[in-house]
C-alpha cells in the first residue's frame, strides 16, 4: 500500500542504524506531509564502530530494484577500483596528539576515475572524518574534490585531502 510508510529496524534490507531510521522519518515526514520525492536509493550511509580507536565506513548500501522493492548492493569488487591511502602516522595533528599511529583513511574510487565508491577510516575521531566523504558522495563531489578542498590544520581531517592530493598527483604530467 503507497500509504503506509515503515521507518527502523522493521524495513527490510536497510542497515540497522540509529541515523538510518532518523533519516528515513525525514522522507517519510517529507514526502508524505509535503508531497515530496526523497528516495531511499540516495542514501550514502556512514557506519561507526566506537571502539578505540574508532572504525568507520562510508558506502552506499542499498538500492532500489525495477520493482521498487529495496536491495542489498551488491559487494565492491576491489579489482574495479583505483584505491587512495593517507597514513595518520605522517598527520600533523596525530603526530601533536601522539594518536592514531595506526589510523588511516582509505577511498575507493571507480577504476579510472574520481567516482567515490566507498571509505573505510581507522581513527580516534573517525566518526567526525566520515562525515565529509559522506556529504561528498551524497552530491557527486570526487576525490578530487576532497583534494581541491581547503582543510583546517592541523586536523586529522587532512587525510581524506591527502587522499585526494593522491588521486590528483597521480595525473600530473
Amino acid at each position: 500500500n503507497a500509504n503506509v510508510y515503515a521507518v527502523g529496524d522493521c524495513v527490510a534490507n536497510v542497515p540497522r542504524l540509529t541515523h538510518v531510521s532518523g533519516e528515513m522519518a525525514k522522507v517519510v515526514v517529507q514526502n508524505s506531509l509535503f508531497d515530496g520525492d526523497w528516495k531511499l536509493s540516495t542514501f550514502v550511509v556512514p557506519a561507526v564502530m566506537y571502539t578505540e580507536p574508532e572504525y568507520a565506513v562510508i558506502s552506499k548500501p542499498i538500492a532500489v530494484e525495477k520493482s521498487g522493492h529495496i536491495a542489498p548492493k551488491e559487494p565492491i569488487m576491489k579489482e574495479e577500483c583505483d584505491v587512495y591511502k593517507a597514513e595518520l602516522i605522517h598527520n600533523d595533528r596525530a603526530i601533536l596528539d601522539s594518536s592514531d599511529k595506526n589510523g588511516f583513511v582509505k577511498i575507493h574510487c571507480k577504476k579510472g576515475t574520481g567516482e567515490i565508491l566507498e571509505c573505510t577510516i581507522v581513527s580516534t575521531r573517525a566518526g567526525e572524518i566520515a562525515n565529509e566523504v559522506s556529504l561528498a558522495m551524497k552530491h557527486g563531489i570526487g576525490i578530487e574534490g576532497l583534494g581541491r578542498n581547503i582543510h583546517s590544520y592541523p586536523t586529522l581531517g587532512e587525510a581524506v585531502m591527502g587522499c585526494g592530493l593522491q588521486f590528483i598527483n597521480a595525473r600530473w604530467k
